[in-house]
């Protein structure tokens, strides 16, 4: 009897130590997530819904964590994109990847709405990949908001065929702003069917001027705007030379708002300062303003310094787009993983030659991209003569009050370099306060 009784014991205990081990060890279900996407509507959503990123991204976190991740999409349409992406960050919308200006870094940080992302960049070995310049521009007081996805530069366009028929040498890199001038005037002095031989500025890049004098709009030692300098006296001047003395940008271009990137296309704008993305954006094939031939027609040149001692050869402002992480991300460690595969060097490389954007990490020169002689000089220009926005609490503003001036004081009402120059110190003192704002010799 008690032989049969240990007999059912040892029995009982197997059949335990059977179900256990069954337990511990049966594969079981993977743990469902859900994390959200947000980006722009259009010509973003798509290439992210065709590329298989998020498919690539979906299947390595199944196979390392064992997490079945779904990604949600979010979309904003171009125009108003980042006042729409606030809103919903206010409202209190958990987003956990979102696509962010890096000129909005510094609010969206004040306001709680980005997480900070160096502990997980310091701990990423492909973090030395991206150009330092590019690192920059998300860094804000010393810590790491986002990642840059792409770049582009704002430089000078020009029309070959209409150089040529003006007797203007093709290739043309000006070495002074003088000679922007100069060749725009003798556009319009030999070829008159030309209504806008020159557009001077890209409205998100109008303080160009002043690096290419070899100045700043902000001071980081003391945390100061430049109001008044020789540099930003230059920039006024350089305007006003391009709308009155030389006369060769009709005023109408700002005040009307005529669409320079189609004037362009038509060959009645000569040369203009525009951004890397137009063209393929706007003049590569299939788009809205395609132009057939485009290498045989578009020329592209970099800004010249002013030509005074002290000013760079010549300069580029850069324009940066990034991916961030909502401060609010139930899933932080998840969305870096995302943005990591959205950044990849394949991924990037594939999304910069597609849409004329500049890859932000020297690992994603390959390909189509690396073949491409367009994109090439412009990451070239962008390491050698790159000038970026600060990034700095304060700095839209300035920047805004800048074009404001420029377009109602200097275009719409024709005042003098000088006295624009003074309407803007005390604007910005006012819309500022004067403890952040300074005078350079």
């Amino acid at each position: 009897m008690r032989r049969t009784a240990i007999i059912i014991a040892v029995i009982i205990a197997a059949i335990v130590v059977v179900a256990a081990a069954y337990f511990l060890l049966a594969p079981r279900p993977p743990k469902k997530v859900t994390i959200t996407l947000h980006t722009k509507a259009g010509l973003w959503a798509d290439f992210i819904k065709n590329s298989g990123v998020i498919e690539r991204f979906k299947e390595r976190m199944l196979r390392e964590k064992g997490i079945e991740v779904e990604v949600k999409l979010l979309t904003a349409p171009h125009k108003g994109y980042h006042e729409k992406l606030i809103a919903a960050l206010a409202a209190g919308t958990v987003i956990d990847v979102m696509w962010v200006k890096p000129d909005m870094i510094p609010d969206m940080v004040e306001a709680g709405y980005l997480l900070d992302l160096t502990p997980y960049v310091e701990k990423w070995d492909e973090w030395d990949r991206f150009y330092d310049v590019n690192k920059a521009m998300v860094t804000y007081k010393g810590k790491v908001y986002a990642i840059p996805n792409d770049a582009a530069i704002v430089m000078i366009y020009y029309r070959k065929d209409v150089f040529k028929r003006a007797g203007l040498p093709v290739p043309w890199q000006p070495r002074t702003w003088e000679e922007v001038l100069e060749a725009a005037k003798t556009i319009k002095e030999k070829v008159p069917e030309v209504k806008v031989p020159l557009s001077p500025y890209y409205g998100g890049e109008i303080q160009i001027p002043v690096y290419a004098a070899g100045g700043t709009i902000y001071d980081p030692s003391d945390g100061k705007f430049i109001v008044k300098s020789k540099a930003l006296l230059f920039l006024f001047k350089m305007y006003y030379d391009a709308f009155y003395t030389y006369g060769v940008t009709p005023r109408e271009l700002i005040l009307e708002k005529w669409d320079t990137r189609k004037l362009f296309q038509e060959g009645k704008l000569a040369i203009m300062v525009d951004g890397t993305w137009c063209y393929t954006e706007k003049w590569g094939p299939g788009m809205a303003y395609e132009i057939p031939n485009r290498e045989e027609v578009v020329g592209y040149a970099y800004i010249p310094g002013s030509g005074e001692p002290g000013a760079p050869d010549y300069v580029v402002a850069i324009r940066d787009y990034s991916w961030g992480i909502g401060a609010n991300s139930k899933h932080p460690d998840l969305a870096f993983e995302l943005i990591k595969e959205l950044v990849s060097p394949d991924i990037m490389a594939d999304w910069c030659y597609k849409t004329s954007h500049l890859v932000a990490r020297d690992d994603a020169v390959r390909g189509d991209y690396a073949k491409d002689a367009f994109l090439r000089w412009n990451t070239e220009a962008m390491e050698k003569y790159g000038v970026a926005k600060p990034l700095a609490l304060g700095a839209r503003k300035y920047l805004s009050l800048l074009r404001q001036v420029v377009e109602k004081e200097l275009v719409g009402a024709g005042k003098s370099p000088e006295e624009c120059l003074e309407a803007f110190a005390s604007l910005v003192k006012s819309e500022l306060g004067a403890e952040l704002v300074k005078e350079k010799p």
